[in-house]
């Protein structure tokens, strides 16, 4: 039993308060109250997608996700490298959420996980090529 790492945008935050990412926001990790699992990866991915705001409270972190109807299917480790897989369709609301919603699953399953990478697939495609196409 352990708080989730999830990660959030600070938009125009130019890396101050985190990585910087896509049209110089930055990615912000927050916790989530103690969560009983067995697979961290699995329960952190859900909060996050499970999040429909797009205001995280009154933290002014963004959740570019929060439109979009994505389904954790699963998730496994090949060395220091997460891959996730997920099915349903993204909504997001401009360019610029396209680098933020890739940086917000992938340092989402990179904490849980405990890897130094991720890769991500939607629908059977990696998530570069299905983001290309918005």
């Amino acid at each position: 039993m352990a708080p989730l790492t999830i990660y959030y945008v600070a938009v125009d935050d130019n890396g101050v308060s985190g990585p910087l990412i896509g049209c110089g926001d930055s990615l912000v990790a927050t916790t989530t109250a103690p969560v009983r699992f067995t697979d961290q990866v699995r329960p952190s991915i859900e909060a996050l997608l499970a999040n429909k705001s797009r205001d995280v409270g009154l933290s002014g972190l963004v959740n570019v996700l929060y439109q979009s109807n994505l389904t954790y299917t699963g998730g496994e480790m090949a060395g220091s490298t997460i891959t996730i897989y997920l099915t349903g369709q993204f909504m997001l609301g401009g360019v610029c959420d396209v680098p933020r919603a890739k940086a917000q699953l992938e340092y989402t399953a990179m904490a849980a996980a405990g890897a130094t990478s991720a890769q991500v697939f939607v629908n059977g495609r990696p998530i570069d090529e299905v983001l290309s196409l918005k």
